[in-house]
């Protein structure tokens, strides 16, 4: 047989076997991954259904004899902690550090999006976690152990409670123009730091929580509709449902749940809907 058979042969050989490997990866199963790094999870803020007790407080930490107003904390420093009410400090209690969302109100995104975020509760910021080192009569000295960011004098504690990561299986056929599936809906109220446009690994609140049912690790689709300006009417035209990408449930509070955006198509604005696959 001559070296042109042989070769034409041979590459005859290797795309059946491609062809082979591909049909073989198309036919096994997505295999799960976590939904989020441990940042994200622990970094999210959340919208509480109630408000929270903010009795035990940074009131100051280590090397700030000048009582700096702008003074901030990060990992591995020390903080002082104070209290409002009786606490019994324990050395190696750990708190996580939270302080309320304000910047969620700096800038409104749609109409009357601050009434409605108050209807849901109140937004708060996760700021960092700490470890009581050591007690006094003046109040426990704790370690940063994990950051979300600067911590500041007044950010408040409360028990450490951990957040488990969600498994996530990516979606293998996406139907971009999926038709309602008559399922658990809402949308987008808001997200982490205030964004307009959410992409890829944005940090998200929707206005379904575990009042509804929702349920960490739960996939909801994320969709569009563009409405239009006829005549001085707001009119939404007929066409196909158009989605725009997945979200993951992280965590759900009473009225709302945090999820993180893992599937973009494109851009995905503030009140966009949400349906739950």
């Amino acid at each position: 047989m001559s070296r042109r058979i042989l070769s034409i042969v041979g590459v005859f050989l290797l795309l059946g076997a491609a062809m082979a490997l591909a049909q073989e990866a198309s036919n096994t199963p997505a295999t799960p991954v976590p939904a989020a790094s441990d940042y994200d999870v622990n970094c999210s803020g959340f919208i509480s259904g109630a408000k929270l007790p903010m009795d035990i407080y940074v009131v100051d930490g280590v090397d700030n004899e000048f009582h700096a107003p702008l003074r901030q904390y990060t990992g591995g420093d020390y903080v002082f902690l104070n209290q409002r009410a009786g606490t019994n400090y324990a050395v190696g209690a750990e708190y996580s550090l939270l302080r309320l969302g304000s910047e969620i109100f700096r800038t409104s995104r749609y109409d009357g999006e601050h009434r409605y975020l108050r209807s849901l509760g109140t937004p708060y910021v996760d700021v960092g976690r700490v470890k009581v080192t050591q007690v006094t009569q003046q109040g426990a000295v704790a370690q940063v152990t994990f950051a979300c960011g600067a911590i500041y004098p007044g950010d408040f504690a409360l028990p450490y409670k951990p957040r488990e990561i969600p498994q996530y299986t990516p979606t293998k056929d996406f139907d971009r123009f999926a038709p309602a599936n008559g399922k658990k809906h809402g949308g987008i109220v808001a997200g982490r730091n205030n964004p307009a446009v959410f992409e890829k690994g944005s940090i998200a609140y929707i206005n379904l929580g575990a009042s509804d049912g929702v349920q960490a690790g739960q996939v909801f689709r994320i969709y569009h509709a563009e409405p239009l300006i006829m005549g001085g009417l707001l009119y939404y035209p007929e066409k196909p449902r158009e989605s725009v990408g997945e979200m993951v449930i992280l965590s759900t509070q009473e009225k709302s749940s945090v999820g993180i955006v893992v599937r973009s198509l494109r851009d995905i604005n503030v009140a966009e809907g949400v349906e739950l696959e």
